[in-house]
């Protein structure tokens, strides 16, 4: 662990040979104890893949936005394409703020053997050619290392049963969401309390996410009310704990708040893009706190969550232009 980064480094090395084991679980407790965030290198997820995944949903993006709108999402927690418009987060802790300047493409990870489909089947954009051979790879990747981490956890946690959080985790329906922050010049100049994406918590276990390269835009909030950058480092993957793993630990481990300001600068003119993994537990478990405490269901946590963040689908929430 890295000890001058604002969110820690954890090498997974000495975890997958079995050399140091407890002393990678230490550095994952005291990262998700100070931060609630960290990022994992050696974690074995092919940079080809990334790379490839990145270069698919980048295409996918790029088409205008009739050709999108075929796999257009329902609503705010199915599968598919969600335009700007639809999505607020700061919603979550009650703020009413305008819609988060971004799209996103949703899939569930009931690709996966043994994974159901929870919320509806997926649906997949006609082009670019080889989308959906290329991101089920990924989501078979990103979601064994998921599992990986959760065992991670289990011992971080001190729980001599090493399988603990991973058994409740068999099932549900992770989610892919990969979200895309066009420059300015796509979406318009940003309202009053508007953000890329609002400060909120992530709701699950754990998030998985791989940044775009170069860009610390997202921020963390640290226990202090302070903000801080979070470090991008090439190939390594930012994980986060969730409302749901926080409550499990009793709160030992935080469900840090975070955000994306609106770009300034030069920044405007950019467009960023992040894979996000949200893995929650099975949604017929039920969480309860290490040391006692109140007992919540995990599928219904959720749910009460994605309704608070959905905004109404009308077109005048489609802020700034389409092409």
């Amino acid at each position: 662990m890295t000890a001058d980064l604002p969110v820690p480094l954890v090498d997974l090395t000495a975890w997958f040979d079995g050399s140091d084991r407890a002393g990678v679980a230490q550095a994952v407790d005291r990262a998700l104890t100070s931060v609630g965030f960290f990022l994992v290198t050696a974690h074995g997820v092919d940079l080809t893949l990334l790379a490839e995944t990145r270069a698919a949903f980048e295409e996918f993006f790029a088409q205008p936005s009739g050709a999108k709108s075929t796999v257009r999402m329902p609503q705010l927690g199915m599968a598919g394409w969600a335009p700007m418009g639809m999505e607020a987060n700061g919603y979550s802790f009650g703020h009413e703020t305008p819609p988060d300047m971004k799209e996103s493409y949703r899939l569930g990870a009931h690709v996966l053997p043994g994974r159901e489909a929870l919320r509806g089947e997926n649906v997949w954009p006609s082009t670019p050619d080889g989308f959906r051979a290329t991101v089920t790879y990924y989501i078979a990747a990103i979601d064994q290392l998921h599992m990986e981490l959760l065992r991670v956890c289990a011992a971080a946690a001190g729980q001599d049963d090493g399988e603990f959080f991973a058994r409740c985790a068999m099932r549900n329906d992770n989610t892919l969401n990969v979200n895309w922050y066009p420059p300015l010049a796509h979406v318009g100049e940003p309202k009053p309390d508007q953000y890329r994406i609002g400060p909120h918590t992530d709701f699950g276990s754990l998030t998985l996410l791989y940044p775009q390269p170069g860009s610390s835009a997202l921020e963390v909030q640290l226990a202090d009310g302070s903000w801080v950058h979070a470090p991008v480092i090439d190939d390594a993957i930012t994980v986060n704990v969730g409302d749901m793993l926080s409550h499990w630990t009793g709160g030992r481990w935080r469900s840090a708040i975070h955000r994306m300001l609106p770009p300034v600068g030069a920044a405007a003119n950019e467009s960023l893009l992040s894979l996000v993994y949200f893995c929650e537990p099975d949604p017929d478990t039920m969480i309860t706190p290490f040391g006692g405490g109140d007992t919540v269901n995990a599928g219904e946590y959720l749910r009460s969550k994605v309704d608070a963040i959905t905004m109404p689908l009308k077109d005048e929430l489609q802020v700034g232009s389409q092409p």
